[in-house]
């Protein structure tokens, strides 16, 4: 559902020709709707790798679907309304709908906390790079999370005082002249979307436990290095390609590490084995 009115609401910006900048973007539902959406998909496909009862699923599970639901609904109706969803205090209305979203926020990364400390403790025994996979996409989703708070701490102030254009710009919060520090957050929410898929690609290969391992773990590196420069760019102010060499090196060392594990899985892959679901265990 979550998905759908993602896609729902691409399909309007196509046919109004919306604008993807600014707090009334057409495009705030489809990338909430769409991003909530393939995270709660991803961890329903994973908690099956933690060894939790079925109460508790439902509970975990439950909460963050109904939080997922409950968020983008918020933004997309504020949307609808033609009012921003957030850092909106101009009616009493406006700012009860953001309190509910940072309450709903607030579930939302509880649970995840939850599972990322399930992850560590919790997890079945299976292929050592599907676990570290599944460890570090929940470290980084939970990073993720952090960010997304400091983001609104950040904001909220000068929201309440009125706006500020050296906060709000087009693209959202900024810090400094021109630090956007939604771009870190997405990064390292999707990365327990992106690690898996390798992890899972290495188990339809001819490679060792001890190959698999290693590419999963270049991998984790990148995506790491990736994130990280993107955060130490949007909290020093600055914007587009304003990186130093130190960091243009670590940038093009996490991409390289990052897209060659992948390719790499993709290239070793049998996908006669993939098509019909057989993976390579007895090499555990």
């Amino acid at each position: 559902m979550l998905i759908a009115s993602g896609i729902f609401h691409g399909i309007v910006i196509l046919a109004t020709g919306g604008s993807f900048d600014g707090p009334l973007s057409w495009r705030k539902p489809m990338l909430f709707g769409l991003s909530f959406g393939i995270t709660a998909a991803t961890i329903a496909l994973i908690c099956p790798a933690l060894r939790l009862s079925k109460t508790v699923s439902w509970v975990l599970l439950g909460s963050l679907g109904l939080a997922s639901v409950a968020e983008t609904a918020l933004i997309t109706m504020q949307t609808w309304r033609g009012v921003p969803s957030h850092f909106n205090f101009t009616t009493t209305f406006d700012a009860m709908v953001f309190q509910a979203m940072g309450i709903i926020v607030a579930i939302v990364a509880t649970t995840l906390l939850i599972l990322t400390v399930l992850s560590f403790t919790n997890m079945r025994r299976g292929p050592s790079s599907i676990i570290l996979a599944i460890r570090v996409g929940m470290l980084l989703l939970l990073a993720g999370q952090v960010l997304g708070a400091l983001i609104i701490a950040h904001g909220v102030q000068p929201a309440v005082v009125g706006h500020d254009d050296a906060v709000f710009g087009p693209s959202g919060v900024v810090f400094g002249d021109a630090g956007i520090l939604k771009y870190p957050h997405g990064i390292a929410m999707h990365a327990i979307q992106v690690l898996p898929v390798i992890g899972l690609l290495g188990l339809f290969t001819q490679w060792s436990p001890t190959r698999r391992y290693a590419t999963v773990s270049a991998a984790s590196l990148g995506y790491v290095l990736i994130v990280l420069v993107s955060t130490l760019q949007a909290y020093s102010g600055r914007g587009g390609l304003s990186l130093s060499w130190f960091e243009v090196g670590l940038l093009v060392l996490g991409v390289l590490l990052l897209i060659g594990s992948g390719l790499l899985s993709l290239v070793a892959t049998d996908w006669r084995r993939l098509l019909t679901g057989q993976p390579m265990l007895q090499q555990r």
